[in-house]
This record gives structure tokens, C-alpha cells and sequence, in this order.
């Protein structure tokens, strides 16, 4: 009876062994991941790339300084941040670029003016008493 206890724990100290292995080798793993992915985002960051930011505003890459890099979101609307707030770089927003172009371009319809209320009834005189 000793035998199998001894036995048991013997296979469950295994077991949580192998576990803890298994996570260290799925974190290393990761880690490099996303080490590769960093640098392939880091390389293909240059003047010209649309990119969106870690607070999630896009625009387009103007310059780039050491760990600065300056960001036109709009025409005309420009601002630096640091490096690391570059969450991922996107396609070039060509639709709705021209989504926005096309309301802008079109005429506005008339708008008509607000119907005009009816005047309140006054509440009827109280009958006089005889």
C-alpha cells in the first residue's frame, strides 16, 4: 500500500513537471514571435506607410527620428509620437478616402423649415352665475 502511494505521487510531481515544462517552451516560443514580428514591423515602417496607432488613430507616416515618428491623420493635421505607440501598419484607407470625397462633393438638399406649431388654445371662460 506504501508502494502505491509512493507510486502516485511519483507520477503526479511527473506530471506537474512536464506542465510547467510545457508552458516555459510555449512562452519562449511566443516570445520570439513576437520578437519577428516587431522587427518586420519595425523595418517596414518608413515615410509613406499608413499606420495605426496603440489609441487606435490612423494616418500616414511623414518622417521618422530615432524613436519619434510624425503622423499626418488628416491634411494639414500632424503629430508625433513615440515609436512603440505604432500598434500595427494597414492598408491606405483608398475607399474611404473616397467615401468622403463623394459627400463632400455632393450638392446638400434644401432643408425645409420646422412646420409651425398651432397656437394653444385658451381654456374656455367660466360661466357667470345668475
Amino acid at each position: 500500500m506504501l508502494a502505491a502511494t509512493q507510486d502516485a505521487n511519483v507520477l503526479s510531481n511527473l506530471f506537474m513537471f512536464a506542465a510547467i515544462a510545457f508552458l516555459v517552451v510555449m512562452m519562449f516560443l511566443n516570445s520570439r514571435k513576437r520578437k519577428k514580428q516587431q522587427s518586420d514591423m519595425a523595418a517596414a515602417l518608413k515615410p509613406g506607410a499608413w499606420i495605426m496607432t496603440t489609441a487606435g488613430v490612423f494616418g500616414e507616416v511623414k518622417a521618422i527620428e530615432e524613436d519619434k515618428v510624425l503622423i499626418e491623420s488628416t491634411p494639414g493635421t500632424s503629430f508625433i509620437v513615440i515609436r512603440g505607440a505604432v500598434a500595427r501598419i494597414v492598408d491606405a484607407p483608398v475607399a474611404l478616402a473616397a467615401k468622403t470625397a463623394n459627400k463632400t462633393a455632393a450638392p446638400k438638399a434644401a432643408v425645409k423649415p420646422a412646420a409651425k406649431k398651432p397656437a394653444a388654445k385658451k381654456p374656455a371662460a367660466p360661466a357667470a352665475k345668475k
